[in-house]
């Protein structure tokens, strides 16, 4: 018998925030390292109720020292509960360096002697061919994720998951820990490219995993590319959507150093953009089902102009 959530509809963070603009609120992470956990994820992943509480500061320590981020990821269903070995990816988001390289381990302490750092060498891994998208399902860090992020992940693997597994054996849609921005949920991200979208149900989610099969990236409910900082974000999209044409690696951020608000965005092609971004308040509202409404803002651009 399914158990009905007792919660309003109206408590729900990611419905309070229908009004937000997603763009400039994907994490900042240049590198994601995914590592295949079956067992029940805590509110945190690191805080010991998955791998107990000595590997799990290890773990904390190492993947942060390498600079990159660890996320959780578990295949969805009762597959996702039968492994034999642990599965994890790294990927690396920058442009020109881009790739995701998959590899196995006996047992996650394994992961501690490895380069978990961008464009680090792991030896016996392989850069697979395909996506690996994610979709956040974390129940303990909030109830939005869980409740909208479990029925994408199934649909979108019964939409793509037959031809990303056909491109590479490898290649497959994963439920994954919290990636930030449960106001968000559903929360995509791929994390070969960055690109993080949300709301993104699953005929979106679709369409976007497509878009990234055939070079191409949507701009619909596109929280930005987590390779940049929240400003480079912002100005990434704006460009995007004022209709210039433009691959996955073909725009380049670079943020002014003297003024982090200011960015120009470079085309592979020569073009150049200047975008001045900036905040504008937002009615109080929760950032999380589990914290209280509280002061909000939306990221917005000033302006856009052709250099």
């Amino acid at each position: 018998m399914s158990v009905i959530d007792p919660t309003p509809l109206t408590a729900w963070c990611s419905l309070q925030s229908a009004d937000e603009p997603p763009a400039g609120t994907a994490a900042h992470e240049e590198s994601w390292v995914l590592l295949e956990v079956p067992a029940r994820w805590g509110r945190d992943i690191f805080d010991g109720e998955a791998l107990g509480e000595e590997l799990s500061e290890r773990l904390k320590e190492h993947v942060s020292a390498c600079g990159s981020r660890m996320l959780f990821i578990r295949r969805p269903g009762r597959e996702g509960q039968r492994i034999d070995r642990h599965r994890f990816y790294l990927c690396d988001t920058r442009p020109g360096r881009r790739s995701i390289r998959v590899g196995r381990v006996d047992r996650p302490a394994d992961m501690l002697d490895l380069d978990l750092s961008p464009g680090g060498h792991v030896a016996g891994t392989r850069e697979i061919s395909a996506p690996v998208p994610l979709v956040c399902t974390h129940a303990k860090r909030d109830q939005c994720c869980a409740v909208r992020g479990r029925p994408v992940v199934a649909e979108l693997d019964e939409l793509v998951g037959a031809r990303l597994s056909a491109l590479d054996p490898d290649a497959a849609v994963w439920e994954c820990s919290h990636t930030g921005g449960h106001r968000f949920a559903p929360v995509l991200l791929l994390p070969g490219t960055g690109y993080t979208y949300g709301p993104a149900e699953a005929d979106l989610a679709a369409r976007i995993v497509e878009a990234e099969l055939d070079g191409r990236v949507v701009t619909e409910h596109l929280r930005g590319r987590s390779t940049w900082a929240p400003a480079g974000q912002v100005a990434e999209v704006a460009v995007r959507e004022s209709g210039v044409e433009a691959g996955i690696d073909d725009l380049i951020v670079d943020v002014d150093p003297d003024d982090p608000l200011v960015v120009v965005v470079r085309h592979t092609d020569g073009r150049a953009w200047r975008v001045e971004a900036g905040k504008r308040p937002l009615p109080p509202r929760q950032q999380s089902c589990r914290k209280p409404a509280g002061e909000a803002s939306a990221w917005v651009v000033e302006s856009l102009a052709l250099l």
